[in-house]
């Protein structure tokens, strides 16, 4: 275990265990690979699996919000260590359950905790990392949250009809409360003690809190609402049904790789002008995918929203973290976070919309709106 000159953990350690906890919660985003299996066994009503998610994420977000606090009392280890312990309870009292009410406690409330736990953690300790390699740090945790559904998306489709859903979850509930605990033991025990040493690089103000929110609604909306819509999106555009599904892979690939690349950039040309390059490649693609029929154009438009989605993703943290300094950001974050929820509110309001017209796509030219706002944001931040 890598530790600094001055008995701190080491970047390895931090991004490691922070990486580690992400790819274990993340593995929340391929609930929809089992949720009518879980829903219709265990007598549920038909379509509340997706309510389940929906719990499970305002959840994330409550629980995230307090992650600040949590952390300065009992450290990260602990929390990690609770966040391993719910998820496991979460996800096999899942696999068990036989009563209606099952997902909504274990998924949704269990899980849903567990994740708001280790993602706050996780992108805490990614701030931790000095300011040249932090970049590269949250994106590597940040990503690691997307590669759980990923990972699994590619193996569910043989592993499910042949041993069922029940013992797959059994199976993922021992994963992820062995990878949460593992990044537990990698990270730091104290309580504070290492936030206690760090500076506030400049004091919090409200208009930098706002600025950050705004960036990260206005730069996070465009792609929630393609990813509720990707598949109906491109069959509206005229593909056919091989190329919809490629639409919805090159979306996950994208966010993915956007994730993982935009960090490792941002270090080398700064933060703020990253995130202006992903804005403006959102509202290119955006425009291509809104008046385009061509496959080549709407899917290189989906690989490019993704791309962005992921870079934003990743730079937010990193930027916010840029402005508050290590000590302040758990706090700060958890608000900023909000964003990404609210945002997701447009997905079911537009994602509707894009599957159900046939030509120029209206709903996704309104999406310039929350763009020109994390403009506004971003100019904000710059002269901040």
């Amino acid at each position: 275990m890598t530790r600094t000159p001055a008995g701190r953990p080491g970047t390895v350690r931090l991004v490691t265990a922070g990486a580690l906890a992400d790819l274990a919660v993340g593995t929340l985003f391929a609930w929809s690979l089992v949720a009518p299996l879980v829903v219709a066994d265990v007598g549920a009503p038909r379509g509340s699996g997706p309510a389940v998610f929906a719990l499970a994420l305002a959840v994330f977000t409550v629980v995230l919000l307090g992650v600040g606090r949590l952390l300065a009392r009992v450290g990260p280890r602990r929390l990690l260590a609770a966040a391993s312990l719910a998820a496991g309870a979460g996800l096999g009292l899942t696999a068990a359950g036989e009563q209606p009410g099952t997902p909504w406690l274990g998924i949704g409330l269990l899980f849903g905790a567990a994740n708001g736990l280790a993602y706050g953690v996780a992108v805490a300790l990614a701030a931790r990392v000095p300011a040249p390699r932090r970049g590269t740090a949250s994106g590597l945790v940040v990503g690691a949250y997307a590669a759980g559904p990923v990972l699994l998306g590619l193996s569910s489709p043989h592993v499910l009809p042949a041993v069922g859903w029940r013992t797959c979850l059994a199976v993922l509930a021992v994963l992820v409360a062995g990878l949460v605990g593992l990044a537990a033991a990698l990270a730091p025990g104290g309580a504070g003690d290492e936030q206690r040493r760090d500076r506030v690089e400049e004091p919090v103000s409200r208009t930098t809190v706002g600025a950050l929110w705004v960036l990260f609604a206005g730069g996070a909306a465009p792609g929630l609402v393609v990813f509720a819509a990707a598949a109906p999106l491109a069959a509206a555009r005229g593909l056919g049904p091989g190329a919809a599904g490629a639409a919805v892979s090159l979306l996950a690939a994208g966010n993915l790789a956007g994730r993982l690349g935009a960090g490792w950039w941002s270090d080398r040309v700064g933060r703020l002008p990253a995130l202006a390059a992903a804005l403006a490649a959102t509202a290119v693609a955006l425009a291509g995918l809104a008046v385009a029929t061509a496959p080549a154009v709407v899917l290189t438009g989906l690989l490019v929203v993704g791309l962005a989605y992921g870079a934003v993703s990743a730079l937010v943290p990193a930027a916010t973290a840029d402005r508050v300094g290590a000590r302040a950001f758990p706090a700060v974050y958890g608000r900023v976070f909000t964003a990404w929820g609210c945002a997701g509110l447009l997905a079911p309001l537009l994602g509707g919309r894009l599957a159900d017209v046939d030509g120029p796509q209206v709903g996704l030219l309104l999406l310039a709106v929350p763009l020109a706002l994390a403009g506004a944001a971003l100019c904000v931040l710059a002269r901040r």
